[in-house]
Protein backbone atom coordinates (compact mmCIF):
# COMPACT_ATOMS: atom_id res chain seq x y z
CA UNK A 1 0.00 0.00 0.00
CA UNK A 2 1.19 3.81 -0.67
CA UNK A 3 1.94 5.85 2.49
CA UNK A 4 -0.58 8.72 2.40
CA UNK A 5 0.78 10.52 5.50
CA UNK A 6 4.24 11.31 5.14
CA UNK A 7 4.59 13.56 8.03
CA UNK A 8 3.95 13.44 11.58
CA UNK A 9 4.61 15.24 15.41
CA UNK A 10 7.11 17.99 14.46
CA UNK A 11 9.49 20.14 16.40
CA UNK A 12 10.56 23.92 16.20
CA UNK A 13 14.01 25.66 16.39
CA UNK A 14 14.83 28.82 16.96
CA UNK A 15 15.90 31.11 14.12
CA UNK A 16 16.99 35.06 13.75
CA UNK A 17 14.10 37.17 13.12
CA UNK A 18 12.19 36.72 9.48
CA UNK A 19 14.19 33.58 8.64
CA UNK A 20 13.35 33.00 4.88
CA UNK A 21 15.33 31.00 3.50
CA UNK A 22 16.72 27.16 4.27
CA UNK A 23 19.61 24.84 3.14
CA UNK A 24 21.36 21.47 4.42
CA UNK A 25 24.15 19.84 4.03
CA UNK A 26 27.37 18.27 5.80
CA UNK A 27 29.09 21.12 7.13
CA UNK A 28 31.22 19.00 9.68
CA UNK A 29 32.19 15.91 8.09
CA UNK A 30 29.87 13.36 9.82
CA UNK A 31 27.01 11.28 8.29
CA UNK A 32 24.25 13.89 10.27
CA UNK A 33 22.82 16.69 8.10
CA UNK A 34 23.09 19.86 9.35
CA UNK A 35 20.79 23.53 8.55
CA UNK A 36 21.83 26.73 7.38
CA UNK A 37 18.88 29.35 7.74
CA UNK A 38 19.25 33.35 5.95
CA UNK A 39 17.32 35.40 8.24
CA UNK A 40 16.38 38.06 6.50
CA UNK A 41 15.46 40.64 9.01
CA UNK A 42 18.64 39.87 11.70
CA UNK A 43 20.85 40.50 8.35
CA UNK A 44 22.80 36.86 9.72
CA UNK A 45 23.17 33.31 8.45
CA UNK A 46 22.10 30.41 11.23
CA UNK A 47 23.85 27.01 11.16
CA UNK A 48 22.11 23.92 13.32
CA UNK A 49 24.48 21.16 13.40
CA UNK A 50 22.40 18.05 13.00
CA UNK A 51 22.31 15.58 16.04
CA UNK A 52 21.25 13.00 13.27
CA UNK A 53 17.92 12.10 15.59
CA UNK A 54 15.68 14.79 14.00
CA UNK A 55 17.50 17.39 16.81
CA UNK A 56 19.54 19.72 16.06
CA UNK A 57 21.91 21.94 18.36
CA UNK A 58 21.35 25.52 19.11
CA UNK A 59 22.09 28.01 16.23
CA UNK A 60 25.28 29.55 15.53
CA UNK A 61 25.45 33.00 13.56
CA UNK A 62 27.57 34.26 10.90
CA UNK A 63 26.71 38.00 9.25
CA UNK A 64 25.20 38.37 6.01
CA UNK A 65 24.97 40.88 4.17
CA UNK A 66 21.49 43.69 3.98
CA UNK A 67 18.46 41.34 3.88
CA UNK A 68 19.55 38.05 2.79
CA UNK A 69 17.33 36.21 0.77
CA UNK A 70 18.34 33.32 -0.18
CA UNK A 71 21.18 30.93 0.94
CA UNK A 72 22.57 27.47 -1.00
CA UNK A 73 25.56 24.94 -0.50
CA UNK A 74 27.76 24.77 -2.55
CA UNK A 75 31.94 23.46 -2.67
CA UNK A 76 33.87 26.46 -4.54
CA UNK A 77 37.25 25.68 -3.57
CA UNK A 78 37.19 22.24 -4.55
CA UNK A 79 38.69 21.04 -0.70
CA UNK A 80 35.60 18.50 -0.31
CA UNK A 81 33.89 20.93 2.48
CA UNK A 82 30.61 22.27 2.30
CA UNK A 83 30.62 26.26 1.48
CA UNK A 84 27.37 28.76 1.67
CA UNK A 85 26.43 31.26 -0.65
CA UNK A 86 23.52 33.81 0.12
CA UNK A 87 22.05 36.91 -1.87
CA UNK A 88 20.65 39.96 -1.16
CA UNK A 89 17.50 41.46 -1.79
CA UNK A 90 19.16 45.06 0.34
CA UNK A 91 22.55 45.44 -1.23
CA UNK A 92 24.24 44.26 -4.55
CA UNK A 93 26.24 41.93 -2.49
CA UNK A 94 26.84 37.73 -2.92
CA UNK A 95 28.37 36.42 -0.16
CA UNK A 96 30.54 33.40 0.35
CA UNK A 97 31.36 32.11 3.21
CA UNK A 98 33.41 29.19 3.10
CA UNK A 99 33.01 25.88 5.19
CA UNK A 100 36.28 25.19 7.81
CA UNK A 101 35.24 21.23 8.00
CA UNK A 102 34.38 21.55 11.47
CA UNK A 103 30.61 22.91 11.07
CA UNK A 104 31.89 26.66 11.15
CA UNK A 105 32.80 28.96 8.31
CA UNK A 106 35.27 31.83 7.95
CA UNK A 107 33.80 35.27 7.76
CA UNK A 108 31.87 35.64 4.36
CA UNK A 109 33.67 37.23 1.42
CA UNK A 110 31.24 39.78 -0.54
CA UNK A 111 31.11 40.37 -4.01
CA UNK A 112 29.68 43.51 -5.31
CA UNK A 113 27.05 42.50 -8.88
CA UNK A 114 25.64 45.84 -9.13
CA UNK A 115 21.87 45.22 -8.44
CA UNK A 116 19.64 43.78 -5.74
CA UNK A 117 19.70 39.77 -6.45
CA UNK A 118 16.53 37.31 -5.11
CA UNK A 119 17.77 33.65 -6.15
CA UNK A 120 21.26 31.74 -6.61
CA UNK A 121 21.68 28.37 -8.36
CA UNK A 122 25.53 26.56 -8.15
CA UNK A 123 26.85 24.33 -10.92
CA UNK A 124 29.28 23.93 -13.18
CA UNK A 125 28.10 25.72 -16.33
CA UNK A 126 31.70 26.03 -18.19
CA UNK A 127 32.76 21.76 -17.45
CA UNK A 128 36.10 22.75 -15.45
CA UNK A 129 35.35 21.05 -12.69
CA UNK A 130 34.85 24.45 -10.66
CA UNK A 131 31.59 25.24 -9.30
CA UNK A 132 29.69 28.75 -10.88
CA UNK A 133 27.00 30.45 -9.67
CA UNK A 134 23.66 31.91 -11.22
CA UNK A 135 22.13 35.41 -9.47
CA UNK A 136 18.81 36.59 -10.89
CA UNK A 137 18.93 40.34 -9.88
CA UNK A 138 16.04 42.95 -9.73
CA UNK A 139 17.55 44.64 -12.99
CA UNK A 140 16.01 42.31 -14.35
CA UNK A 141 19.18 40.31 -15.37
CA UNK A 142 20.76 36.60 -14.31
CA UNK A 143 24.45 37.31 -13.49
CA UNK A 144 26.75 34.10 -14.47
CA UNK A 145 29.60 34.23 -12.06
CA UNK A 146 32.18 31.84 -13.61
CA UNK A 147 34.50 30.51 -10.76
CA UNK A 148 38.07 30.22 -10.15
CA UNK A 149 37.91 27.29 -8.05
CA UNK A 150 39.17 28.88 -5.00
CA UNK A 151 35.66 30.50 -3.70
CA UNK A 152 36.81 33.97 -5.70
CA UNK A 153 34.87 34.75 -9.32
CA UNK A 154 35.39 35.75 -13.23
CA UNK A 155 33.94 39.02 -13.62
CA UNK A 156 30.14 38.53 -14.04
CA UNK A 157 28.68 37.99 -17.37
CA UNK A 158 24.79 39.66 -17.47
CA UNK A 159 21.98 37.97 -19.41
CA UNK A 160 18.57 40.58 -19.38
CA UNK A 161 15.71 38.42 -18.52
CA UNK A 162 12.28 39.70 -17.44
CA UNK A 163 10.66 41.34 -14.95
CA UNK A 164 11.28 40.07 -11.32
CA UNK A 165 12.92 37.19 -12.01
CA UNK A 166 13.35 34.20 -8.66
CA UNK A 167 13.79 31.06 -8.06
CA UNK A 168 17.53 30.28 -10.04
CA UNK A 169 17.83 26.30 -10.53
CA UNK A 170 20.33 24.84 -13.10
CA UNK A 171 19.45 21.20 -14.73
CA UNK A 172 20.33 19.56 -18.16
CA UNK A 173 16.90 19.91 -19.38
CA UNK A 174 18.37 18.98 -23.28
CA UNK A 175 20.18 15.81 -22.31
CA UNK A 176 23.23 17.72 -24.36
CA UNK A 177 25.91 17.12 -20.76
CA UNK A 178 25.42 20.76 -20.64
CA UNK A 179 23.96 22.28 -17.36
CA UNK A 180 21.07 24.95 -18.04
CA UNK A 181 19.15 27.12 -15.93
CA UNK A 182 15.52 28.22 -15.49
CA UNK A 183 13.76 30.38 -13.26
CA UNK A 184 10.49 32.77 -13.48
CA UNK A 185 9.61 36.22 -14.27
CA UNK A 186 7.29 37.05 -11.15
CA UNK A 187 6.39 40.47 -13.14
CA UNK A 188 5.84 38.46 -16.74
CA UNK A 189 3.85 35.54 -15.72
CA UNK A 190 6.70 33.42 -17.02
CA UNK A 191 9.37 30.57 -16.84
CA UNK A 192 12.63 31.68 -18.92
CA UNK A 193 14.91 28.33 -19.82
CA UNK A 194 18.46 29.00 -20.86
CA UNK A 195 20.33 26.64 -22.39
CA UNK A 196 24.26 26.32 -21.30
CA UNK A 197 26.77 25.83 -24.04
CA UNK A 198 29.34 24.15 -21.38
CA UNK A 199 31.47 27.13 -21.56
CA UNK A 200 29.55 29.22 -19.57
CA UNK A 201 27.54 30.62 -21.95
CA UNK A 202 23.90 30.60 -22.56
CA UNK A 203 21.43 31.01 -25.11
CA UNK A 204 18.84 30.00 -27.11
CA UNK A 205 16.20 31.30 -23.97
CA UNK A 206 12.73 29.98 -24.41
CA UNK A 207 9.72 31.58 -21.89
CA UNK A 208 6.80 29.46 -21.32
CA UNK A 209 3.53 31.35 -19.45
CA UNK A 210 2.63 30.86 -15.95
CA UNK A 211 -0.14 31.75 -13.82
CA UNK A 212 -0.40 35.03 -12.42
CA UNK A 213 2.76 36.03 -9.87
CA UNK A 214 4.95 32.73 -10.29
CA UNK A 215 7.49 33.02 -7.46
CA UNK A 216 9.16 29.17 -7.30
CA UNK A 217 10.33 26.37 -9.69
CA UNK A 218 11.91 23.09 -8.99
CA UNK A 219 12.89 19.82 -11.74
CA UNK A 220 12.97 16.55 -11.59
CA UNK A 221 11.80 13.71 -13.14
CA UNK A 222 7.67 13.09 -12.41
CA UNK A 223 7.09 11.03 -15.07
CA UNK A 224 9.45 8.19 -14.64
CA UNK A 225 10.70 8.59 -18.32
CA UNK A 226 14.24 9.72 -17.99
CA UNK A 227 13.85 13.37 -18.97
CA UNK A 228 13.84 16.46 -16.69
CA UNK A 229 10.10 17.86 -15.98
CA UNK A 230 9.33 21.34 -14.13
CA UNK A 231 6.48 22.57 -11.73
CA UNK A 232 6.13 26.10 -11.32
CA UNK A 233 4.60 27.46 -8.26
CA UNK A 234 1.99 30.38 -8.82
CA UNK A 235 1.93 32.70 -5.71
CA UNK A 236 -0.87 35.25 -6.81
CA UNK A 237 -2.84 32.20 -7.92
CA UNK A 238 -2.48 29.85 -5.44
CA UNK A 239 -1.43 27.15 -8.23
CA UNK A 240 1.31 24.89 -9.17
CA UNK A 241 1.48 23.79 -13.04
CA UNK A 242 3.29 20.91 -14.19
CA UNK A 243 5.55 21.30 -17.62
CA UNK A 244 6.50 17.60 -18.36
CA UNK A 245 10.00 17.63 -20.29
CA UNK A 246 10.52 16.00 -23.71
CA UNK A 247 13.84 15.70 -23.14
CA UNK A 248 14.96 18.13 -25.77
CA UNK A 249 14.46 21.13 -24.13
CA UNK A 250 11.32 21.62 -24.45
CA UNK A 251 8.04 21.61 -22.21
CA UNK A 252 4.72 20.52 -22.10
CA UNK A 253 2.34 22.45 -19.90
CA UNK A 254 -0.01 19.30 -18.55
CA UNK A 255 -1.85 19.94 -15.54
CA UNK A 256 -2.80 22.47 -12.78
CA UNK A 257 -2.88 21.84 -8.93
CA UNK A 258 -4.16 24.19 -6.67
CA UNK A 259 -1.97 25.00 -2.76
CA UNK A 260 -2.90 26.76 -0.45
CA UNK A 261 -2.66 30.46 -0.20
CA UNK A 262 0.44 32.41 -1.07
CA UNK A 263 2.82 29.59 -2.03
CA UNK A 264 5.79 30.72 -1.02
CA UNK A 265 9.05 27.78 -2.37
CA UNK A 266 8.60 24.02 -3.88
CA UNK A 267 10.50 21.22 -3.55
CA UNK A 268 10.59 18.17 -4.97
CA UNK A 269 11.63 14.51 -4.00
CA UNK A 270 10.65 11.00 -2.94
CA UNK A 271 8.90 11.32 0.67
CA UNK A 272 6.83 8.39 0.81
CA UNK A 273 9.43 5.87 -1.04
CA UNK A 274 7.21 4.49 -4.00
CA UNK A 275 9.78 5.59 -6.49
CA UNK A 276 7.95 8.39 -7.84
CA UNK A 277 8.79 11.66 -6.96
CA UNK A 278 6.38 14.44 -4.81
CA UNK A 279 5.93 17.80 -4.43
CA UNK A 280 6.09 19.54 -0.75
CA UNK A 281 5.51 23.69 -1.04
CA UNK A 282 5.49 26.09 1.93
CA UNK A 283 2.08 28.08 1.85
CA UNK A 284 2.74 31.48 3.23
CA UNK A 285 -0.60 32.83 3.42
CA UNK A 286 -2.22 29.21 5.16
CA UNK A 287 0.25 28.64 7.66
CA UNK A 288 1.14 25.15 6.55
CA UNK A 289 3.43 22.93 4.26
CA UNK A 290 1.21 21.17 1.40
CA UNK A 291 2.58 17.59 0.00
CA UNK A 292 1.42 16.86 -3.45
CA UNK A 293 1.91 12.94 -3.91
CA UNK A 294 3.34 12.00 -7.47
CA UNK A 295 1.37 9.05 -9.57
CA UNK A 296 4.29 8.38 -11.22
CA UNK A 297 2.81 9.46 -14.77
CA UNK A 298 3.35 12.97 -13.97
CA UNK A 299 0.03 13.35 -12.18
CA UNK A 300 -0.38 14.10 -8.41
CA UNK A 301 -2.76 13.72 -5.68
CA UNK A 302 -4.58 16.91 -4.16
CA UNK A 303 -2.44 18.18 -1.57
CA UNK A 304 -2.28 17.35 1.73
CA UNK A 305 -1.67 20.06 4.45
CA UNK A 306 0.90 19.83 7.60
CA UNK A 307 0.12 22.68 9.81
CA UNK A 308 3.31 25.38 10.74
CA UNK A 309 4.34 28.46 12.25
CA UNK A 310 2.84 31.74 11.27
CA UNK A 311 4.23 32.69 7.31
CA UNK A 312 5.83 29.41 5.93
CA UNK A 313 9.03 30.75 3.88
CA UNK A 314 11.79 28.37 2.64
CA UNK A 315 11.83 24.79 2.70
CA UNK A 316 14.28 22.02 2.17
CA UNK A 317 13.98 17.99 2.24
CA UNK A 318 16.77 15.69 3.65
CA UNK A 319 17.02 13.00 6.00
CA UNK A 320 17.59 14.56 9.33
CA UNK A 321 17.23 11.17 11.34
CA UNK A 322 19.44 8.49 8.93
CA UNK A 323 16.35 6.55 8.28
CA UNK A 324 16.86 6.82 4.84
CA UNK A 325 13.77 8.81 4.44
CA UNK A 326 13.39 12.43 3.63
CA UNK A 327 11.70 14.89 6.36
CA UNK A 328 11.55 18.30 5.77
CA UNK A 329 11.95 21.37 7.76
CA UNK A 330 10.17 24.67 6.73
CA UNK A 331 11.17 28.33 8.14
CA UNK A 332 8.35 30.25 9.71
CA UNK A 333 9.18 34.02 8.62
CA UNK A 334 6.66 35.83 11.57
CA UNK A 335 7.24 33.23 13.82
CA UNK A 336 11.33 33.03 14.37
CA UNK A 337 11.33 29.33 14.01
CA UNK A 338 12.14 26.49 11.79
CA UNK A 339 9.88 23.26 11.57
CA UNK A 340 11.40 19.84 11.69
CA UNK A 341 8.83 17.13 10.05
CA UNK A 342 10.13 13.46 10.16
CA UNK A 343 8.81 11.14 7.81
CA UNK A 344 6.86 8.73 9.80
CA UNK A 345 6.01 6.09 6.23
CA UNK A 346 7.46 2.44 6.55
Amino acid sequence: AVCLNVFGQSTTLSTGVGPISITSGYFNNDTRLDLAVANNVSNNIGVFLGNGDGTFQNQVTYLAGKLPFQIITSDLNRDNITDLVTVDVGDNLVNVLLGIGNGSFKNGTTYNIGSASTSVASGDFNNDNRQDLAVTLTSGNVSILLGNGDGSFQNQILYPTGTGPLSAISDNFNNDSNLDLAFVNFGNNNLVVLFGDGRGSFSFQTTYSTDSGPDSVVSSDFNNDGKIDLAVMSFTNNTVIVLLGEGNGNFQRKVTYSTGQGPFQIKAGDLNNDGNIDLAVSNALSNNIGVFLGNGDGTFRNQQTYTVGSGPSGLVLGDFNTDGKLDLAVNSYDANSTTIFLNVCP
